[in-house]
């Protein structure tokens, strides 16, 4: 039975995903290039390393929840030499189309790597309850089954090569940030209109026109929240991941370039950390 997990990248989601593998009986072996966000998980029962390389030594599975492209890569040339030769590596960084860089260089370096992004909030993720895409060979894919099985209650097989996990969560970022923005449009309009924007939750309600969203994001969207569940900053980066990829598909880019520009905007107003409803205060202006 596998019993050791490497958790790399322990910003909010990876830090719930750890501790969900240790509620459930995994030894987490754990690294964050800032060590100070990773050090807590100490007091909850992890051993937390200085180096990446040093946390993946002795791990079956490794979970990579780094923030892009870049990072990733970084992290991949560095725990390569001190991988267990029968380790898998779950790649679960939104990283678009740059999957294809880090499946060369797994190919390069020997890492058995699964593409398996996933959709969901540090909330989800310490409850086991996320939806995570996976692709990658089937031997790959049964031998990190364990761990995959306690963070996901939602797993969807992709595919049997890397790549099309990516893919998909840049299908489902779209999305969700096009529900965002209308979402903070129709609050913005509301208020504007001199109503309470809750009352747009409560004449959707129960109709075809609901939302788990809206409800999921009440309180940012009616200002009764500054709660971050996830930032814009994120959202910059997978629009532009999204962007490069619909172009390469060649489909036009006519609702994604209005979308970035939002985002953008919101960013740069000094709002690139807070929660995604904050372009509220762009399409109010």
């Amino acid at each position: 039975m596998m019993t050791t997990v490497a958790v790399l990248g322990t910003g909010d989601a990876g830090f719930a995903m750890a501790q969900r593998l240790l509620d459930v009986g995994f030894t987490v072996r754990a690294w964050n290039r800032t060590e100070s966000r990773a050090r807590p998980l100490e007091g909850e029962g992890a051993l937390v390393f200085s180096t990446a390389a040093d946390a993946v030594r002795t791990a079956e599975v490794v979970v990579v929840t780094v923030f892009d492209t870049p990072a990733v890569l970084d992290v991949l040339e560095q725990i390569a030499p001190a991988l267990e030769t029968t380790a898998v590596v779950l790649q679960s960084a939104t990283v678009g189309s740059g999957i294809a860089e880090v499946v060369e260089a797994g190919m390069r370096l020997g890492v058995r790597i699964v593409d398996a992004p996933f959709l969901g909030n540090p909330g989800p993720a310490r409850r086991g309850e996320l939806t995570l895409m996976v692709a990658g060979a089937p031997e790959h894919k049964r031998a990190a089954a364990p761990v995959l099985e306690a963070l996901a209650s939602n797993l969807i097989d992709v595919a049997d090569e890397p790549g099309g996990a990516s893919l998909l969560k840049l299908v489902c970022n779209t999305w969700l940030f096009g529900m965002n923005a209308m979402a903070a449009q129709a609050a913005v309009l509301a208020e504007s209109f001199g109503l309470d924007p809750a009352l747009l939750l409560r004449a959707v309600a129960g109709t075809n026109a609901d939302s788990a969203y809206l409800h999921y994001r009440a309180a940012q969207l009616t200002g009764r929240s500054d709660e971050v569940l996830s930032p814009v900053r994120a959202a910059v980066k997978d629009l532009g991941h999204i962007r490069s990829a619909a172009t390469a598909a060649g489909v036009p880019e006519l609702l994604l370039t209005a979308l970035q520009a939002i985002y953008d905007r919101a960013a740069d107003a000094g709002l690139a950390d807070r929660d995604l409803t904050a372009v509220r205060a762009v399409l109010a202006r």
